[in-house]
């Protein structure tokens, strides 16, 4: 039963928001053109990428910020979680810093010189935190089972990479068709 129990919450507070972030990413991957569906999302990131994707480190800077720090930690499932797992710290961070405002001193302390390096300081630290995202989200999950979160996490992705393509795919054929009825 405490299993079962274990599931469920993977499904919830993992497997949720790593399907809906995935299909995200995947999506306006797709919609912005640095996937083709003629292409397997998992042979895109790999070092002899053969596929034509400009998802890649080669073409980091033309990616929108989000797909640049995707492929900048590693890209696919690994990438996608350091992603994920950065964006979690960093706002975690800024919504402690709102509450923690107790008055102006606070906000015009930001553009002091020390506020400057520690703020950069504090960046690569989670920057790091988000690369070993498996040792900061198994601090978080109180959890004996942690291997089985970080595999409904994987399905979740590969799902969410499947209905992404679909999906697109079905979006073009209906555009495509909506254009031969005029």
């Amino acid at each position: 039963m405490h299993t079962l129990l274990d599931v469920l919450q993977a499904i919830l507070f993992v497997g949720v928001p790593v399907g809906i972030f995935s299909f995200l990413m995947i999506y306006f991957s797709y919609q912005k053109g640095y996937l083709s569906t003629d292409d397997e999302l998992k042979d895109v990131f790999k070092k002899n990428n053969d596929t034509g994707s400009s998802l890649s480190r080669k073409h980091k800077k033309d990616l929108l910020f989000l797909h640049s720090k995707w492929v900048t930690f590693g890209g696919g499932f690994y990438g996608l979680i350091a992603l994920l797992t950065f964006i979690v710290i960093e706002l975690t961070q800024v919504i402690n810093f709102l509450f923690s405002i107790k008055g102006w001193q606070d906000v015009v302390a930001l553009f002091t010189l020390d506020t400057l390096i520690a703020m950069i300081i504090d960046s690569i630290t989670n920057m790091i935190q988000a690369i070993i995202w498996f040792t900061y989200w198994s601090g978080k999950f109180n959890t004996d089972n942690f291997i089985v979160w970080i595999f409904i996490a994987y399905i979740s992705y590969r799902f969410a990479e499947k209905y992404a393509m679909r999906y697109t795919v079905y979006q073009r054929k209906h555009a495509h068709e909506g254009v031969l009825e005029e």
